[in-house]
């Protein structure tokens, strides 16, 4: 592995901030710092709120569709992803925050005020735009950190999840034991509301960093359409279809021409939407596929809670625990915790070592802690357990997963593969959520038009979703030797292309 001196490249865009000295990151930087954290985890602060919110809004509206709530806002993220990044780099990051973040406000407001499922899911899938978030975020520590902070505030960013999983629980499990699932979508859009105005007041404006004039309108519209079929098709094929049904499918072939006419047509575009130049560096692919794989599998994984513990125990109907959101977060705590002190540390650590090994580590420990779960779930002490161990692997995991893709891109590099993280990771993650449903359903009880799930059905959607962490651990040793945080160049620095 080697870099080399791009040629005659101009210089590298900064953001309009005082430089820090010294050995802490001052007053100026931390208040930035602060200011990106929250909107970057509005992602994971709308999966928790929505899925503490899931069974209240499934019984109100008795539906059996209820997956589509989190699956068409992932993939509407995964979609928007290429074109929201594409535009930080055109027309400057914080200004398509602001727009992303106004749009995804927009969609919240829609969602709580929606008189049926259908006008939900229209909210949701609006809600979706402010998704790609954390992409201009991961893309923009490069420009506003100096280089010593870079890896640290990444791993910050990411560990933040932590405090998500932590507090919005907390939040959101009071709000529906007092005010219903309304309650709960209205603290959402107030969430979003903050991080607009973080956004406006803290965040310094960073430069676009291309002079390119038009999108791969051709491109997005060929990996929308194999995303959505793929995902159509999961959902349909767990469902009411069958694995071998001609729908089925013929619905997963035309995901497949679709997405091999994206690659051709992107290799011959001048202004691609993704680089698929980048993706062909054993570096870049295997990072970006195995972190997309364990991120969503993680995310997906969170969502299980609902169907475990906020369902109703009604025998021979629900094996769920019928406890309060309240009862739930605090349970929850403990390994919310985790996640924060085992991602600090492995912040710190990436800078010593070589950043795949915690990331490995990371990958072993959640695949067992969710073999776990699937096994011990039924009252307090065991889901504290199992729940602890998966998200000591997840601390580890989150932390790693920015690092990881810093260590693979050069400066110039980062706003695209940033952006193809968060699309990976959002369009894994809808694909797990479908496959974790197709176990739920394997055994279900439909009463009073809302499925409900057994015993046996909440451990094959554990053992699926550790299958697919299992996945993203086997792609992991697959990873080409990274730089540490230390090593990597900023955009304070000569820029350099990588020919890993």
């Amino acid at each position: 592995m080697t870099r080399t001196p791009a040629a005659s490249p101009p210089p590298a865009p900064t953001a309009d901030l005082p430089s820090e000295h010294g050995t802490r990151l001052g007053p100026r930087l931390t208040v930035v710092l602060l200011a990106m954290l929250w909107p970057a985890q509005m992602l994971t602060v709308a999966g928790v709120f929505t899925s503490t919110s899931q069974g209240a809004i499934a019984q109100h509206f008795q539906t059996t569709q209820i997956a589509w709530s989190a699956t068409i806002y992932a993939l509407v993220v995964a979609l928007a992803t290429p074109f929201v990044a594409k535009a930080g780099d055109l027309f400057g990051r914080k200004r398509v925050m602001i727009a992303i973040l106004a749009a995804g406000l927009i969609g919240d407001l829609i969602s709580v005020l929606a008189p049926n499922f259908e006008l939900m899911l229209v909210g949701r899938a609006i809600a979706g735009l402010y998704g790609p978030m954390a992409a201009l975020v991961y893309a923009s520590a490069r420009d506003v950190f100096p280089p010593k902070y870079v890896g640290p505030a990444t791993g910050l960013i990411g560990s933040s999840a932590g405090i998500i999983l932590i507090l919005c629980p907390l939040a959101a499990g009071w709000l529906l034991d007092h005010t219903g699932f309304h309650g709960v979508l209205w603290a959402l859009g107030g969430g979003i509301a903050l991080g607009l105005l973080l956004v406006l007041f803290f965040v310094p404006d960073i430069p676009p960093t291309e002079e390119r004039v038009h999108f791969d309108w051709a491109g997005g519209l060929l990996l929308g359409g194999s995303a959505t079929a793929l995902v159509y098709a999961l959902a349909q094929g767990g469902g009411t279809w069958g694995w071998t049904d001609a729908r089925f499918l013929g619905l997963v072939a035309a995901a497949t021409v679709l997405a091999v006419l994206f690659v051709v047509v992107e290799r011959r575009v001048t202004e691609p939407l993704l680089d698929v130049r980048m993706l062909a560096r054993p570096g870049v692919s295997t990072v970006l596929a195995g972190s997309a794989i364990a991120q969503g599998t993680f995310y997906s994984a969170g969502t299980m809670v609902v169907f475990v513990a906020l369902y109703p125990s009604i025998p021979g109907v629900s094996a769920g625990l019928g406890w309060t959101g309240t009862h739930n977060a605090i349970v929850g705590t403990p390994a919310g915790l985790l996640v924060i002190l085992v991602g600090l540390a492995a912040g710190v650590l990436t800078r010593k070592i070589d950043p795949r090994l915690p990331w490995r580590a990371g990958l072993v420990v959640t695949t067992v802690g969710l073999i776990a779960q699937g096994f011990f779930h039924h009252n307090e002490l065991q889901i504290i357990l199992a729940g602890c161990l998966t998200n000591i692997g997840a601390g580890l995991v989150l932390s790693c997963a920015g690092i990881l893709l810093l260590g693979v891109v050069s400066h110039r590099e980062q706003g695209v593969a940033s952006g193809m993280a968060v699309m990976l990771t959002n369009l894994m993650n809808a694909l797990t959520t479908q496959l974790m449903f197709t176990a739920l359903n394997s055994d279900r009880n439909i009463l009073n038009g809302t499925a409900f799930y057994s015993d046996n059905a909440l451990s094959k959607a554990y053992f699926t979703l550790a299958a697919c962490m299992g996945l993203a651990l086997l792609m992991s040793f697959f990873i080409p030797k990274v730089l540490r945080p230390n090593q990597i160049e900023t955009g304070t620095t000569e820029q350099l292309v990588s020919t890993r």
